[in-house]
């Protein structure tokens, strides 16, 4: 497993409970529960127990009302609303006359749960407690920094809070903090300032108050969703509005290729052929892409909030093509596997690719321009990759000894012209 690491503040249960009704808030004899809707793509959410409906239609980016439910052996289940498909069940272990927050987020597709307990002693006057609950385990190692709205993070040499990468939910402690006064939260890989994941402009903390931030995963796995939920109170949601892309240069060899993301640069001059790094830029921004100074189409689909994206620009340099290929940056659930994609970026008299690893084919009829689905594989000291042209039944390129570390996703590159092709494996994430 992946480092694991859980602060002071973690409140997870497990076991059953079962349904008394649908009730108000503040039964004695009874726990109270709501549900929040942090997931990507379900509009509405239904929590039932025992098969019983006890919340309706929680909106995407919202919080229910509390739902009364006994403690008891009782399986606790989330359905989509509108098309009533069962998505996930969960057995936590209820105490009476407490209330509890039923987070429902999504992390590559799969909808998962987390319970938080919404009873933590009130802070003294004047004050409000502020703590983070990160279930975006994909985004690795994190700092987390709590600051004022204009602070400039360059001058900041501690973050407020550190978490280490791992494949389980995070909390931290609570932090103690003036009430009253609006702060900004921001979260950047670790060691990174430079490096935003999420930045949450103001957040404003009342009297007596406890909150927690709720970290939660984007479409791309390594930016990340934020929001805020007060216990016993509001819930309020910060989509990340930012984008990561990288520029990938396959054009004819030697080309010089720029993009840029409205006026942000995702790489001001990368040389054909060669793989750029990965840069946040604002989602939706229009792109900007050259080759040798002469414009190129952008592609027409926008980037995407909380995407990861390469941006693949290939072809001749008389008639070069971009295209937005999306992605997929969340890490594999056996942290002794990796990922593993072909994106074919031969121009010249290019073809269709097929990949193998360790003789198994999990890449066939690759066009040039695009990208394979991602297969998992596993982790060896001798991984054996083989890519093929159907033009010639001997591999474009073979390698029999390599290293692949799992716990990683990876992209095979074949780039540069046909006859002549260079091949990169990157390390995505």
């Amino acid at each position: 497993m992946r480092n694991f690491r859980v602060w002071v503040g973690l409140a997870t249960m497990f076991a059953a409970m079962s349904l008394v009704g649908c009730g108000g808030h503040g039964s004695s004899n009874a726990a109270n529960v709501r549900l929040v809707n942090a997931t990507l793509s379900h509009a509405s959410l239904n929590l039932l127990a025992n098969s019983g409906t006890v919340v309706s239609g929680t909106a995407i980016n919202t919080v229910s009302s509390y739902a009364t439910v006994s403690t008891g052996s009782v399986v606790l289940q989330i359905n989509d609303a509108t098309t009533n498909t069962v998505l996930t069940t969960t057995a936590p272990t209820l105490v009476s006359g407490q209330d509890y927050a039923v987070v429902a987020y999504e992390s590559g597709g799969t909808l998962l749960t987390s319970v938080i307990q919404e009873n933590t002693a009130a802070p003294v006057s004047g004050t409000a407690n502020l703590r983070i609950f990160n279930t975006a385990a994909d985004a690795g190692a994190i700092d987390i920094y709590v600051t004022d709205p204009s602070t400039d993070l360059s001058t900041v040499s501690t973050p407020t809070f550190s978490l280490v990468s791992s494949s389980s939910t995070q909390a931290t402690g609570f932090l103690s903090l003036a009430s009253g006064s609006t702060y900004r939260i921001r979260v950047t890989g670790s060691g990174n300032v430079a490096d935003l994941r999420l930045d949450i402009p103001a957040v404003t903390l009342s009297n007596q108050q406890n909150a927690t931030v709720l970290l939660t995963p984007t479409t791309g796995g390594t930016l990340v969703n934020g929001s805020v939920l007060v216990e016993q109170g509001t819930y309020t949601a910060t989509a990340n509005a930012n984008a990561r892309v990288r520029l990938v240069a396959a054009v004819t060899p030697g080309a010089a290729v720029a993009a840029s993301a409205g006026t942000t640069p995702i790489s001001t001059t990368l040389t054909s052929p060669s793989v750029g790094a990965y840069t946040i830029v604002p989602s939706g921004a229009s792109l900007n892409i050259t080759v040798n100074g002469a414009s190129v189409a952008a592609p027409a689909t926008p980037l995407a909030a909380g995407s990861d994206t390469t941006l693949l620009v290939y072809g001749s340099t008389a008639a070069p093509t971009a295209n937005l290929i999306a992605d997929d940056n969340h890490l594999p659930t056996i942290v002794t596997n990796f990922k593993l994609r072909l994106i074919n970026g031969l121009t010249g008299a290019a073809t269709p690719l097929t990949l193998d690893a360790n003789f198994a084919v999990i890449a066939s009829n690759v066009a040039p321009g695009s990208a394979s689905a991602y297969s998992v594989v596993a982790s060896s000291l001798d991984t054996r990759l083989d890519v093929f042209s159907p033009a010639n039944p001997t591999a474009i390129y073979s390698e029999s000894t390599l290293n692949v570390p799992g716990d990683a996703v990876y992209t095979l590159f074949m780039l540069g012209d046909a006859g002549v092709p260079i091949h990169l494996l990157q390390r995505d994430h």
